[in-house]
């Protein structure tokens, strides 16, 4: 093991000797200390026992700890200023990275870090940063403003003025200040002289400034002009006053991409941009080189975001599991999060900070789906607070103290990732979800077709159907042409298998047996079945655009099974944003497992749920998607339950377009 630290410290001290200047010291060593420490000293490193057996530190720490003998004890920091930590995480930890080909992946995440732990109250600029501290929240928080907020720093100024003549400063600054201390000032003065350009206003505004940039994209239009495409859009900066940002924007076209980097200096600047074919999509910023808020799309729910929030709410597993979460309750409440059980926690309490669930305790939220979890080991499962995506819920399963015990300590050089899996207190699987990198606007999405071999008869399409137990068909529900289709499937489908039931999203449950006595013929009156079935409080819709379909089911003997749920749960949902007010016996009839992270439910119904709240039954959305998974899950749980008990059954699904549409 020695050799190879050896080896790689002769490789990091030939790597900036190229890149700065000669080594500053005549000796170097590498001390293994009992501490969990890594700190670069003159002449030597100081890395705890713990930390050297780490199969990754060769490759990340200890370049970073050689490149403080450069900067950091060579040219050191004054009792003010420290710069050293963002400019050597710059030229280790960002470089190493961009080396690996992973650059971009370690910008965003030092993006993400920052968001995790340093919030829109900050009170803190980067030219008060001194020192990373502990691993305890607020000295993340330092840690992310000191190291990746000053590493951005570094970045945007190459950026902005070029490879040759940043290395070129960067190598004047170090012959000019070695073995003295220098602060901010004279950093900007070095670059300046060095550049021939007035870098006070950059520097300014990233030392001084407590904010960082939030910008967006409004107002897209394309026009032709010449045999040119052009696209014309407004960026826009959310922040009380504007920065001076160069800011890369890609836009790709039918035959290519186009680069372009725009200088804006107002919260609201007009873009054009000549291109030679039609625009297909905008990005800003796609390689992450500003240091700015990142948009919801390129978020992705991260450990590190449930350490930093601000309010973090632990939420206790059932009494006969607590012993084996016990080491982590404690941990956590040592670390500032707030202790309840699921008995005391509110449905409308969701929405305010990150949750983190443990062992069943999850299960009863309705919020997503139960977790597919290794039996054994150590879990950790990040997902999007549904009810706040800019918050998280983890959902963490252990089935040992032992295994819970083992893993504490190591959780904290995780936070990037989405899953964790350990057994035996060893990793053996992380995960990050994926997401959008860049502000990505689509603009002309190139037209797609679907190429037909044949087209089926109406009896080949019936014979295909035949092959699936569950069939939907989805209405408009005032489109009388939608219940003829109905019928004329449901008909044919009878005719070559009259083992079939029909599902009606406009029953609930509640109605099954005036259902089942109509169609076997206890109530012959229909307007006796309307009464007893409430189809005019639980739908309300015409009732003679259902009567041909309940009349042929009613005359052959077609099981009609009620779906969905009483009005008045999914009702009470809408309006009051939460569950809070259902009774428990109301609860009972909703599906217990229900789940907002499918993919493309949440935005599907956010554009649904504009259109509702412009109207005067509008709500939250918190409520109007809880109400809507209700209706659905009950739906699908409805459909499960029948086709269990009756195995030689298939059924037709007859309800809305949206509750069968598939999300992708």
């Amino acid at each position: 093991m020695s050799a190879g630290y050896l080896d790689k410290a002769a490789t990091y001290i030939k790597r900036y000797e190229k890149l700065i200047g000669p080594f500053p010291f005549k000796r170097y060593s590498i001390v293994e200390n009992r501490l969990p420490t890594g700190y670069g000293m003159p002449t030597f490193t100081l890395l705890g026992q713990a930390v050297v057996r780490l199969p990754f530190i060769k490759d990340t720490s200890l370049g970073h700890e050689i490149l403080h003998s450069w900067f950091g004890n060579a040219v050191r920091i004054t009792n003010t200023d420290n710069w050293c930590e963002g400019l050597t995480t710059y030229l280790a930890d960002q470089s190493y990275a961009a080396d690996r080909g992973e650059g971009i992946r370690y910008r965003k995440n030092q993006l993400m870090r920052y968001q995790a732990y340093v919030h829109k109250d900050n009170i803190t600029a980067l030219i008060d940063f001194r020192h990373g501290g502990d691993s305890q929240p607020m000295a993340k928080k330092m840690r992310a403003i000191g190291y990746d907020k000053s590493s951005m720093l570094f970045h945007m100024l190459r950026k902005k003025i070029g490879d040759k003549l940043f290395f070129k400063a960067l190598r004047q600054l170090y012959e000019k200040n070695k073995y003295m201390q220098i602060g901010w000032t004279d950093i900007e003065t070095v670059f300046s002289k060095s550049t021939d350009q007035d870098l006070s206003r950059f520097f300014g505004q990233w030392l001084l400034r407590h904010d960082i940039p939030d910008i967006s994209a409004d107002r897209i239009t394309v026009e032709q002009k010449n045999g040119k495409s052009v696209l014309t859009f407004n960026l826009i900066q959310h922040t009380r006053d504007p920065y001076r940002l160069l800011v890369p924007v890609l836009v790709k076209t039918g035959s290519g991409v186009t680069r372009k980097t725009v200088t804006v200096d107002s919260l609201d600047q007009k873009v054009s941009i000549s291109l030679d074919s039609l625009p297909t999509e905008l990005q800003l910023d796609p390689g992450y080189d500003l240091m700015r808020s990142l948009q919801p799309t390129e978020r992705y729910p991260a450990w590190m975001q449930f350490m930093g929030a601000e309010q973090k709410t632990v939420v206790l597993p059932a009494k006969k599991e607590m012993e084996r979460y016990m080491p982590l309750i404690a941990d956590l409440e040592r670390k500032g999060s707030t202790l309840v059980t699921a008995a005391e926690l509110k449905n409308s309490e969701l929405a305010k900070g990150s949750f983190l669930f443990l062992g069943s305790s999850a299960h009863t939220l309705g919020l997503f789906g139960r977790p597919v979890h290794p039996t054994t080991g150590f879990t950790l499962d990040v997902r999007k607070n549904p009810l706040n995506p800019d918050q998280v819920m983890v959902m963490v399963s252990s089935n040992s103290t032992t295994e819970t015990t083992q893993v504490i300590r190591k959780l904290g050089h995780y936070g990037k990732y989405s899953y964790l899996h350990f057994k035996d207190g060893k990793m053996r699987e992380k995960r990050i979800v994926p997401s959008a990198d860049g502000i990505g606007l689509p603009l002309l999405a190139p037209p797609a077709g679907i190429p037909v071999q044949e087209v089926k008869t109406f009896n080949a399409i019936i014979d295909d159907l035949l092959q699936s137990r569950v069939i939907y068909i989805g209405e408009m529900h005032t489109d009388y042409s939608s219940h003829l289709l109905q019928l004329q499937v449901i008909q044919a489908l009878f005719a070559k298998d009259p083992q079939l039931a029909i599902g009606m999203e406009m029953f609930p449950r509640s109605s099954q047996q005036a259902l089942d006595d109509y169609i076997e013929g206890n109530i012959n009156d229909e307007r006796i079945f309307l009464q007893r079935s409430n189809y005019f409080q639980v739908w309300g819709y015409d009732y003679r655009l259902y009567r041909d379909i309940i009349g042929y089911a009613r005359a052959h003997h077609i099981p009609l099974v009620g779906l969905n749920l009483d009005k008045k749960i999914v009702s009470s949902v809408f309006r009051k944003g939460s569950t809070d007010e259902l009774t428990s016996e109301q609860l009972t009839q909703v599906a217990a497992e229900r789940d907002l992270e499918l993919p493309g439910y949440r935005k599907r119904l956010k554009n649904i749920h504009a259109m509702h709240n412009n109207s005067p039954h509008g709500s939250n959305f918190n409520g109007f998607i809880q109400a809507q998974s209700m209706w659905d899950e009950t739906m699908a749980e409805s459909i499960v339950n029948y086709l269990q008990k009756h195995p030689e059954k298939r059924m037709v699904v007859i309800a809305g377009t949206g509750h069968v549409y598939k999300d992708s």
